[in-house]
């Protein structure tokens, strides 16, 4: 017994030591394992924090209660609440409270379905309207717990938007039609001015080619010019006239410019953009006609016969041919203004230019030059008779009486006449020769005819 008794201390002495050992090496390898571990989640940690700051949009983490346990730098610069200099802080216009439109937008923001996106505005602490759009989700799926909420800067989309509707707006109410082509010239869209102006809808035009606008006014050698200034300029700007879907042709004043593509640099569409000028032609026309017509009789003026006249010798010195100039005065006019008025005058004036008017041929020219006095320009003539001809029947288409102020009246003419090339190859010179006949045949008795001589 006395033999065994220390073999058996000796063997649970080893066992202690190997299990003192043991215990030893779980505890290393426990430890190596818990600072793996608390390694792994500290590079996590550092994850989660880097993902977590340097998102694009603010996110912030709620209790259920909707007190704010954590946020992001982002949230905080989306809210105005971002450490601003001096000169930023001067800007200004309230105070800045983060934490209270936070929470705002969370009660808002949980009003939707889970990642349901909504949108909203505040006033920035700048005094500017900021938009954002808000979804949350339940941090454990349970909606009883706490939460995430995601909050993203949408002001320059929303402002791309009203400026959009903006011109939607401003394309729809303009009072110029719009086209748009593609570059084929095949129409792409119109705005409703365009339907009032030409007749077309929208639906009938879409698809079509510009051309069913075109009218015979203009040839082929317009449209050529059209395109070359396209071409080159990148824009056109004229006068055109425009065929309407009742076939009306309306008179148009156009802006037409190319649209290039950002990318290849190349024409992708054409966009025209023009307005009726018929009110403003009428009254041009109106403006021009008076302009070169006498307002009582309708007749040619003065100033129409200093155009004209010119021109005739210039075509009759290319063509060897002569003009003849008719000056006529009516005889004794003042005593019936003085005697009936006026009134019964301008009734005279009336009738004596459309009587003449039945002497001229087509190609011959009559006006009125002031008073009392009409010149005949009668082109391509052969010589002396032809005068002589006209002025006879001048005479005679004066002869009937004409009923002014309710009185039956007599008139007849004094008439002056000059030849070119004979009396003179300027026409302030024939002008002058014709009067200075009529003046003549005034001073030997007035009604007839004399040349100049």
């Amino acid at each position: 017994m006395s033999g065994s008794f220390p073999q058996e201390l000796m063997l649970l002495a080893l066992l202690t030591v190997l299990v003192v050992g043991a215990l030893a090496a779980l505890v290393v390898r426990g430890r190596r394992q818990l600072e793996q571990v608390e390694q792994q989640a500290a590079v996590r940690e550092q994850r989660y924090r880097s993902l977590f700051e340097s998102s694009l949009a603010g996110i912030a983490l709620f209790a259920a209660d909707g007190k704010l346990l954590e946020w992001n730098v982002k949230l905080t610069t989306l809210l105005g609440a971002a450490e601003p200099d001096d000169e930023a802080t001067a800007g200004l216009v309230r105070p800045v409270k983060w934490q209270n439109e936070a929470a705002g937008l969370a009660v808002l923001a949980r009003r939707q379905t889970p990642g349901e996106q909504v949108e909203t505005s505040f006033i920035a602490p700048d005094g500017i309207r900021r938009w954002v759009s808000l979804r949350y989700w339940p941090m454990n799926g349970s909606d009883t717990g706490p939460f995430w909420l995601l909050v993203h800067d949408v002001t320059r989309r929303q402002q791309t938007r009203t400026v959009l509707r903006l011109a939607q707006q401003a394309y729809a109410s303009i009072s110029e039609a719009i086209i748009i082509t593609d570059v084929t010239t095949r129409i792409v869209e119109v705005n409703p001015a365009f339907e009032r102006m030409t007749g077309y809808t929208r639906d009938e035009a879409i698809g079509m080619r510009s051309s069913l606008l075109r009218s015979p006014r203009h040839d082929a050698a317009f449209f050529a010019g059209m395109w070359r200034d396209l071409e080159k300029n990148g824009h056109w700007v004229g006068e055109i006239w425009n065929q309407c879907r009742d076939g009306a042709v309306i008179p148009c004043w156009m802006h037409i410019d190319t649209v290039k593509d950002p990318k290849s640099s190349n024409t992708s569409h054409y966009v025209g953009v023009f307005s009726d000028i018929s009110e403003r032609k009428t009254v041009e026309d109106r403006i021009s006609f008076l302009a070169h017509h006498d307002p009582l009789t309708g007749l040619a003026n003065r100033f129409s016969l200093d155009a004209v006249l010119p021109q005739s010798i210039a075509l009759a010195r290319r063509n060897g041919q002569r003009v003849a100039l008719l000056f006529t005065d009516l005889d004794h006019f003042k005593t019936i203004n003085d005697t009936l008025g006026h009134s019964a005058g301008d009734q005279v004036l009336i009738e004596v230019g459309r009587r003449l008017m039945q002497v001229v041929r087509e190609s011959d020219f009559l006006a009125r030059i002031g008073g009392d006095e009409f010149v005949i320009l009668l082109n391509e003539v052969d010589g002396s008779d032809d005068a002589l001809r006209v002025a006879s029947q001048m005479i005679e288409a004066l002869r009937p009486p004409i009923l002014a102020g309710g009185i039956e009246v007599f008139v007849t003419p004094s008439i002056g006449i000059s030849l070119f090339p004979e009396d003179g190859d300027e026409a302030a010179t024939l002008l002058g020769h014709a009067d200075h006949a009529m003046y003549r045949v005034k001073t030997e008795g007035r009604t007839g005819y004399r040349f100049h001589s």
